[in-house]
């Protein structure tokens, strides 16, 4: 019987110790992520036309999971936040919101700015022009070290003048 109360001891012992180590990693990851101040899409467009910025458009749902973990992991690293507020205007659309937005066309709600954009998965990340115009997108979760590099490719202008696969193939095994 001791050593069933020591085993249990010891299990609620190292559960306290793992809630306050990921509590602590939460805590140190959510700081990086306030790096920048996400947008609603409507203001997006009108703060890359003042500051001819990139916009970087999040698409995402309450329920992914994925989403989620672009979040925590993602765009919390320090090296994405900082380019992310450097060179983009970040906005996060929630692609089922029936909430009404204004933008120059009209009206529109997230789930229709979604379905506009072709999005079918989340999550969804397009890159537009500061005009509004469509650069390209990004499909799905990407850990930092790679999201940077489509970061860079946007952000840097490179997509101006080479092919993503050129581009990315400089990374390729790094």
């Amino acid at each position: 019987m001791k050593f069933y109360k020591i085993g249990i001891s010891a299990i609620i012992l190292a559960s306290f110790w793992a809630i306050a180590v990921i509590g602590d990693t939460d805590t140190k990851k959510s700081g990086a992520s306030e790096a920048f101040a996400w947008k609603k899409y409507d203001e997006g467009l009108v703060l890359a036309a003042k500051s001819d910025k990139p916009l970087m458009v999040d698409f995402y749902t309450d329920w992914c999971g994925y989403c989620k973990k672009l979040d925590k992991n993602t765009y919390a690293d320090p090296q994405v936040a900082e380019y992310i507020k450097t060179h983009f205007i970040p906005v996060k659309v929630n692609a089922e919101s029936k909430e009404p937005m204004n933008i120059p066309s009209g009206q529109i709600t997230g789930s229709s700015l979604a379905k506009s954009f072709g999005v079918t998965g989340y999550p969804a990340i397009w890159f537009l022009k500061p005009n509004g115009e469509r650069i390209n997108y990004y499909p799905g979760y990407a850990p930092p070290e790679k999201f940077i590099i489509v970061l860079k490719y946007i952000g840097d202008g490179n997509y101006k003048t080479q092919s993503w696969q050129d581009y990315s193939a400089k990374f390729i095994g790094k």
